[in-house]
C-alpha cells in the first residue's frame, strides 16, 4: 500500500492511495500556548476521486514542548512517553504495540523512517513499513513524498500511519526552523 502525502508537511496534509482517493487528512491549530493536530480518517467517494463520502475524527495530537506531547486515540488520552517510547541511546527509536500484541519499531533517520518488526523466527528485523521523502528528480524520477506499507500491517493501517505522523513530524522538528509547518494552510478534502 502506498500513502501519498500532499504537502509532505505531515502537520497540514491530506493522504491519499494509489488511486487519488483520500484517506487522510490532518490539520493544526497554532496558537501561542498550544498546537493541536487532528488526524482524520475519510471514507472516499468511489465515484469521484479526490472526494470524501464521510469524514471522522481518528486521533489529536496535542504538542507539548517541555512535556510529554499527548495522543487521543481509541477513546484514550495517552502519554507519548508511554504510548510510542523512546528506545536506544541516542533516541532514533520509537516503539509502540500494535492490536495484535505485538511490538514495533520506528526507526527514525536522517532523511526517512522505518518501521520494524522483531519476528521471533529471523534474526533481523523485518521491515514493515518505509516512508519516502518527496524527491524532486535531480538524480532519479522526482515523487510525491510516501509512505509505503507492507502486507504484514495492513490491518492496523490507521496506527502505523497516526504514529508516522508523530516521528516524522520530531524527524523533521530536528531539521526545520520553528514554525515551518505553519506555512502550510490546514487543508480540508472536497466533500
Amino acid at each position: 500500500m502506498k500513502l501519498t502525502f500532499k504537502p509532505p508537511h505531515v502537520r497540514n496534509t491530506v493522504i491519499t492511495n494509489e488511486q487519488g482517493h483520500v484517506l487522510y487528512s490532518t490539520s493544526t491549530s497554532f496558537s501561542f500556548d498550544a498546537r493541536v493536530t487532528v488526524v482524520k480518517k475519510h471514507v472516499p467517494n468511489e465515484f469521484n476521486i479526490g472526494k470524501v463520502e464521510s469524514s471522522e475524527i481518528l486521533a489529536k495530537i496535542q504538542w507539548h514542548t517541555f512535556a510529554s506531547s499527548v495522543i487521543e486515540y481509541g477513546g484514550m488520552s495517552l502519554m507519548t512517553s508511554q504510548f510510542i517510547p523512546t528506545k536506544g541511546i541516542l533516541g532514533r527509536r520509537r516503539v509502540f504495540r500494535g492490536p495484535d500484541g505485538l511490538s514495533y519499531k520506528w526507526k527514525i533517520g536522517p532523511d526517512e523512517c522505518i518501521v520494524l518488526h522483531n519476528c521471533q523466527l529471523m534474526l533481523d528485523d523485518m521491515e514493515v513499513a518505509r516512508h519516502h521523502p518527496m524527491n524532486h528528480g535531480f538524480k532519479k524520477a522526482g515523487h510525491e513524498a510516501y509512505l509505503e506499507i507492507f502486507s504484514p500491517v495492513e490491518h492496523m493501517v490507521d496506527l502505523v500511519v497516526l504514529t508516522f505522523i508523530y516521528v516524522e513530524k520530531l524527524r523533521r522538528g530536528s531539521q526545520e526552523s520553528p514554525g515551518t509547518d505553519r506555512m502550510h494552510a490546514p487543508i480540508e478534502p472536497a466533500n
